[in-house]
């Protein structure tokens, strides 16, 4: 009888445990997080962890097949990006 009730109480734990994982995993890697950081990283200045920010949230909108808009957005972003980053080592050397 106890068992039965430690049992249910163990099954009922591990799902509530599963789907607070997968919703903090989801946002985490959800398109719009890495968006944002991608701003963030381009506005300090760090532009290829902002490259990767970009690039990373275009695969997940591909993923998942979502708004054209989004993504062409993120597309110029990391057209910008790159010609930015490009100019930058060419400047250096």
């Amino acid at each position: 009888m106890f068992s039965s009730v430690y049992l249910a109480l163990f099954i009922i734990m591990v799902i509530i445990g599963s789907i607070i994982f997968f919703i903090a995993h989801y946002k985490k890697n959800s398109h719009t997080e890495l968006y944002k950081e991608g701003v963030r990283n381009e506005n300090d200045g760090r532009y290829t962890s902002a490259l990767q920010n970009y690039e990373d949230a275009l695969i997940e909108i591909r993923k998942l097949k979502l708004d054209n808009k989004f993504s062409e957005k993120i597309a110029q972003r990391i057209k910008v990006l790159q010609t930015t980053i490009d100019y930058e080592k060419n400047f250096h050397q």
